[in-house]
């Protein structure tokens, strides 16, 4: 335990050697402006390749409708926020940048990298933190850069983490929504429920909205689920259909897809999404 400990000891010590150093060399290569690690515009990717010790390789590709998936079979649907967040590597300016000869890059961890990230066929390959400032090393081609540490909890998720939490994308139509028990479904630009029940129009209106915006606390890989109660999304435009799996109701509401193998975590949404009134409303009325 003493002698690993002295090792560590050791290997920070050359690590803050190695920051200072660097912060304090004249002809290091700094930028009087900051400029972007890559030369590619978020807009021009394409393909995005994560690999990482932690968990498998992530790919993530963008389809003919310009929507980012997930490379898995059947593809997954990629989630905004998280792909958002990934496409502004391409544009992150460098704190400071130098260039690779005189390096020790295995002192950096980037001999090999701990991670590494491929927008389309450039190479951002990622080090350990500088101490002082808590930048991270990333090494392109080759410069190294100090770039902010806010990339590297992003790239270790689990695929389902990357999973749009959407139920639909945000274009997307709804022309049936079959429960058990009852279906609702726009006839004639007015929607109808069958079995025929008295529910007030701008009702059944907001009961298609909440599924059409309903988006879900977390997604997960689904485990098998015994219960047979579904939900049936038939979409407009003849663009096929969707149906969940009911696994639970409470004390929240799981809803999965078997075609994806994804479940989706409601919350407490079992009343809004599988009654026609949401609580509450019928006392306003």
């Amino acid at each position: 335990m003493k002698s690993r400990w002295i090792i560590n000891f050791i290997l920070l010590v050359a690590i803050v050697t190695v920051g200072l150093v660097l912060r304090s060399n004249p002809g290091s290569d700094r930028q009087t402006e900051s400029t972007a690690i890559t030369r590619l515009k978020k807009d021009q990717l394409h393909r995005i390749h994560i690999n990482r010790p932690v968990r498998e390789d992530l790919v993530l590709l963008k389809n003919d409708k310009g929507r980012w998936e997930i490379e898995r079979t059947p593809a997954l649907p990629a989630d905004r926020l998280q792909m958002n967040a990934l496409l502004r590597l391409a544009e992150q300016k460098a704190v400071r940048s130098y260039p690779v000869s005189g390096l020790d890059l295995d002192q950096l961890q980037l001999d090999p990298p701990y991670a590494t990230v491929i927008l389309n066929d450039t190479a951002v390959e990622f080090g350990n933190l500088e101490p002082i400032e808590g930048l991270r090393y990333v090494r392109v081609a080759d410069h190294v850069h100090l770039i902010p540490d806010i990339y590297m909890q992003l790239i270790e998720l689990s695929y389902t983490q990357f999973v749009r939490r959407d139920l639909f994308a945000k274009d997307t139509r709804i022309a049936a929504i079959s429960l058990p028990g009852l279906t609702v479904r726009k006839v004639d630009q007015n929607w109808e429920v069958e079995p025929d029940q008295a529910v007030p129009a701008d009702d059944l209106q907001a009961f298609i909205q909440r599924w059409q915006n309903a988006s879900s606390i977390n997604t997960r890989a689904a485990d098998p689920v015994e219960s047979n109660a579904t939900v049936k999304i038939t979409l407009a435009d003849n663009a096929g259909n969707v149906e969940f799996t009911i696994a639970s109701r409470k004390p929240e509401l799981l809803l999965v897809r078997k075609d994806l193998g994804i479940q989706y975590r409601m919350g407490d949404s079992a009343d809004m999404l599988l009654a026609l009134t949401a609580p509450g409303t019928e006392e306003q009325q």
